[in-house]
């Protein structure tokens, strides 16, 4: 048997032990959900997305309830808040992405 074959045997065994190892672990995880009531990965992947949908829906419909003004109002602000920053910023910039100082905004100390 020349050291080639040889090679190919061990291959083969390693295979083989390696695809029992998996089944055996995969049927051992199997059984300890089932022994403590776990769920499959598949069930759990599910709940988490309903979880996550779910928590997206009551946190909007408490944004909805708890929110100081109403949606049109709101959007108008926005609008006149961008527009008030975007034309007071074209004056503040010296042509650069960042505003130039200003004598009138005190230096910060960190307290």
């Amino acid at each position: 048997m020349s050291v080639k074959e040889l090679q190919g045997v061990v291959d083969d065994f390693r295979e083989q032990a390696a695809k029992r190892a998996a089944d055996l672990l995969g049927e051992g995880r199997t059984e300890v959900r089932r022994a403590v009531g776990g769920h499959s990965d598949g069930t759990v992947l599910g709940m988490f997305a309903l979880g996550i949908v779910l928590g997206a829906v009551v946190g909007a419909a408490i944004a909805l309830l708890f929110a100081p003004i109403s949606g049109g109002l709101a959007r108008r602000k926005i609008v006149e808040s961008v527009d008030r920053v975007r034309m007071g910023e074209s004056a503040a910039t010296d042509g650069e992405t960042r505003p130039m100082p200003s004598a009138s905004t005190p230096p910060y100390v960190p307290g």
